[in-house]
């Protein structure tokens, strides 16, 4: 009678599994890294910026509510922020968590709108200056 362990067939068994499981772990690690750098990453990045405007949110200052109503800040108290919303100067009253978006009072046009900001240089593939005419 021939036993498992005389032929080999055991070890190559048992290492094919191991190797296969290994490289599926791998995946499963790269996979992991791949959303962290995608997802994760920029939503935190995003929230601490947010947070660092609430701390310097000021009166003037335009907001947009994560509702969609956009404003100006009239009013702020502890965690209550008070916006005006219209033409008609209509105050509701939210709290600095309900906030999605801040543009500061220096950033905005006499009207309200928001200042065009000078656009970085164009530049080709690999850093180079584009020429107007390849454009």
């Amino acid at each position: 009678m021939i036993s498992f362990e005389e032929t080999g067939v055991t070890q190559s068994l048992f290492g094919g599994e191991t190797m296969g499981s290994l490289a599926s772990f791998g995946i499963l690690i790269l996979m992991f890294v791949v959303f962290y750098f995608i997802l994760i990453r920029p939503q935190r990045k995003k929230e601490k910026e947010l947070k660092e405007q609430m701390g310097k949110l000021a009166v003037g200052d335009r907001v947009v509510t994560i509702g969609g109503l956009v404003g100006f800040v009239a009013n702020i108290k502890d965690d209550q922020v008070t916006i005006s919303t219209s033409a008609a100067n209509t105050l509701v009253t939210f709290t600095k968590s309900a906030i999605s978006s801040v543009v500061k009072r220096d950033q905005l046009n006499p009207d309200g709108t928001v200042k065009k900001s000078a656009e970085p240089e164009k530049k080709g593939l690999f850093a180079k200056k584009k020429d107007k005419t390849e454009e």
